[in-house]
């Protein structure tokens, strides 16, 4: 095959991929939410109180070790599951008990969601119980929410923290 028609075919081939990938730019339009909705996500790493409290050790129980492990206390693995209810304008999204990670629970507890909300303003609350007792609540945390349509906002807690990241519309 002479060089002029393999260029006159590369050209057609590359002209026709260029349009083809042109045509597929403009459409189809996809939202991941419906009209007049935005999108709130949850996402929690959290790090809960232990089951057992650590007990610090006596001088003579730090000595027995040997020296590149004497520590001033024990502690014993295992951590609280983490219960978190999530609200909004008073109505339960979510309510899950989430067991830490690890062979033997002792990592952090993780959860990632995402609800549909309609647009507007919005009265957000979570709580949050990381110890041992069986009701209640440790931790609970309001926040005004205002989403306009598909807008995104992100609930984070974390070990000590929460946060709600919106759109700042000032």
């Amino acid at each position: 095959m002479s060089r002029p028609i393999r260029i006159i075919g590369q050209t057609a081939t590359w002209l026709g991929l260029a349009a083809l990938v042109a045509a597929l730019a403009q459409g189809p339009a996809f939202s991941p939410v419906a009209d007049g909705h935005g999108e709130l996500r949850l996402s929690m790493a959290h790090l809960a109180e232990r089951l057992v409290p650590c007990r610090p050790l006596t001088e003579e129980e730090r000595l027995a070790l040997p020296p590149t492990r004497r520590v001033t206390e024990i502690c014993e693995r295992g951590r609280s599951p983490t219960v978190i209810e999530l609200r909004l304008d008073g109505e339960l999204l979510v309510r899950e008990t989430v067991t830490a990670a690890g062979w033997h629970n002792d990592g952090r507890a993780y959860l990632v969601t995402t609800f549909a909300v309609p647009a507007g303003e919005h009265r957000l609350r979570m709580s949050l119980r990381d110890t041992p007792r069986d009701e209640g609540f440790d931790m609970e945390k309001e926040f005004t929410l205002r989403l306009e349509s598909g807008d995104a906002a992100l609930l984070e807690v974390g070990d000590g923290d929460v946060r709600l990241k919106a759109p700042d519309r000032h």
